[in-house]
């Protein structure tokens, strides 16, 4: 759940709160710091589900918009729609993919190394926010791609 309180955002989720602080970028992405120091970049959308997507270089998420109740139904430890959403890994800006480390079928755990993508003369390992499955893989080493274009997917799974 997100609430807003004057130029700051309080984000609930499972009981949980933290309050950021938003700004717009000149590139429309939102920058998010949050008070305990962690910072967020990323691109926000609204689904026609009453959720926001948000797309950062780690993959897009949804961020439910329910009321507390709903929220914490949604992500008690034993609901399941608390973690059975799929993942999909989406290029934050253009660039070219340098590696591929996984395929289709492979089995990921939280933090594994999806793919390496050169932007802006850096390169960027995207790992895995959540354990899954691998999906579909989209994109191959030495290919380049545009912002927001899907590289990868993750499902859920164990």
């Amino acid at each position: 759940m997100a609430e807003r309180h004057d130029s700051d955002w309080i984000l609930t989720r499972g009981g949980d709160s933290v309050r950021f602080e938003v700004h717009t970028l000149p590139d429309g992405r939102l920058s998010l710091l949050a008070e305990d120091g962690r910072q967020f970049c990323g691109r926000a959308r609204p689904r026609a589900t009453g959720e926001i997507e948000v797309i950062t270089s780690r993959g897009a998420h949804l961020l439910p918009m329910a009321d507390q109740l709903h929220d914490r139904l949604a992500h008690s430890a034993g609901g399941a729609a608390g973690g059975a959403r799929g993942e999909e890994i989406r290029a934050q800006i253009p660039g070219r993919v340098v590696e591929v480390s996984v395929k289709e079928g492979d089995r990921v755990a939280a933090g594994a190394l999806l793919l390496v993508l050169e932007a802006m003369k850096m390169q960027n390992e995207i790992r895995a926010s959540r354990a899954g499955i691998v999906d579909r893989v989209i994109v191959s080493a030495g290919q380049t791609v545009e912002g927001e274009a899907l590289m990868l997917s993750v499902r859920p799974g164990t």
